[in-house]
């Protein structure tokens, strides 16, 4: 016994080592550098935000996971600072934001959106929104009519995805997570840089091809800025504590939503045809030969 003690202890000290190693290396070359953004000092803590041109308001919503942040905006944010004011987000527990140990729940980001939209922005808005973002943004409008203009939704989810429940299964893998160092060590591991490449080349991208390093790197950045604490956010994403039934909103407010899909996608269509099948006032256009980051 006291040899396996000695054993685990060990274990545990090599693993806390590399989780600091990684989480020094893995900013090395600041993509991520905050250059002239702000921080929105928010109740919860300063999150990040970008603003750009001049116009009406558009804010820039990117998928929910430690991985994402505005930076997969990049190449969009430029021409649509030429008629509005734009703001690229980084979400709470994402990019360069703050990355609280707490349980993350779609409420959570519906209520930060508001006061976002309230506080910084201070009119009525459209947002685009990235995946699971664009629920976020169907739920503020649903509370308050008065925030948000229109919204793009880009390869929002299906209903099914959106509405699970927790489950002991995903009650464990998030206790799991929250683990001080081999939640870290199985965080590290998710989101290590071979593992986000794997991603572009075979889940977002039309053609695997058009891979670019820069990307990769931010996506890896951005999941290991502020040490790591991204593991809360993916604690919450594997513990099914997001989910939300958006059902209702769409029906009273489905004329001010218009999806995005990247063609590529499979059982795109379907996940499409269950919107517009829920309310036909929803409009829904294809973007060739893209699949998950079609902004890309």
């Amino acid at each position: 016994m006291k040899t396996l003690g000695k054993l685990d202890l060990v274990a545990i000290v090599l693993m806390y080592g590399a989780n600091r190693v990684i989480s020094s290396f893995s900013s090395s070359k600041n993509l991520l550098k905050p250059g002239t953004g702000k921080y929105f000092k928010w109740k919860y803590g300063d999150v990040f935000y970008h603003k750009t041109g001049e116009g009406s308001p558009i804010v820039l919503l990117h998928n929910v996971d430690p991985s994402d942040s505005g930076y997969e905006w990049l190449e969009v944010v430029d021409f649509l600072s030429k008629d509005h004011t734009v703001y690229t987000v980084d979400l709470p527990g994402c990019g360069r934001s703050v990355k609280p140990k707490i349980t993350y729940t779609n409420y959570f980001y519906v209520l930060f959106l508001s006061d976002f939209i309230r506080k910084v922005v201070k009119k009525k808005t459209d947002v685009i929104a990235d995946g699971y973002s664009s629920s976020f943004a169907i739920m503020a409008s649903l509370m308050d009519s008065s925030l948000i203009h229109h919204i793009t939704a880009v390869n929002p989810y299906s209903f099914g995805n959106l509405e699970q429940t927790e489950n002991r299964t995903s009650k464990f893998a998030s206790v799991l997570m929250n683990l001080p160092v081999l939640g870290t060590t199985i965080y590290n591991m998710e989101v290590s840089h071979r593992n986000i490449d794997y991603r572009f080349t075979e889940d977002y991208l039309y053609n695997p091809f058009r891979s670019n390093n820069r990307y990769v790197d931010a996506y890896y950045e951005g999941a290991h800025y502020n040490e790591g604490k991204g593991k809360y956010l993916l604690s919450s994403i594997k513990g099914l504590y997001m989910t939300v039934n958006i059902r209702k909103a769409l029906r009273k407010i489905g004329d001010q939503v218009t999806i995005l899909y990247g063609e590529g996608i499979d059982h795109a269509k379907n996940i499409i045809s269950e919107y517009v099948s829920l309310n036909p006032e929803i409009k829904a256009y294809p973007i060739e030969k893209a699949k998950y980051i079609p902004m890309m």
